[in-house]
């Protein structure tokens, strides 16, 4: 596996945004329709409301339309903002794809 940045910080502090925020103040609602293979969450309840997608095989990334899904998160950790972590906390058939923040 080739090396990657990954800061511990950064995910530790995304988990606790997720767990305060995204869960507690946002709404997450499923789609009820794939989009290109991917099941879609709409994040309602912040400055933005923000689309994840997340791969029911896990055959990519979970992705996130947030400015952090592509800046800080995707140099930092893996690309797993807090929305992305509130998605996998929140629907309880991805939540085994959070091992990938933690490997």
């Amino acid at each position: 596996m080739e090396n990657e940045n990954f800061n511990l910080k950064a995910r530790d502090d995304r988990f606790f945004r997720a767990a305060a925020d995204v869960l507690q103040r946002y709404k997450i609602l499923r789609r009820k329709e794939m989009v290109d293979g991917f099941v879609v969450f709409d994040i309602i309840g912040g400055t933005q409301n923000y689309v994840v997608k997340i791969h029911p095989e896990w055959l990519t990334a979970p992705q996130c339309s947030c400015p952090d899904a592509a800046k800080r998160a995707k140099e930092n950790t893996r690309g797993y903002c807090k929305h992305i972590i509130g998605v996998l906390l929140y629907d309880e058939e991805f939540r085994y794809q959070l091992l990938e923040a933690f490997l």
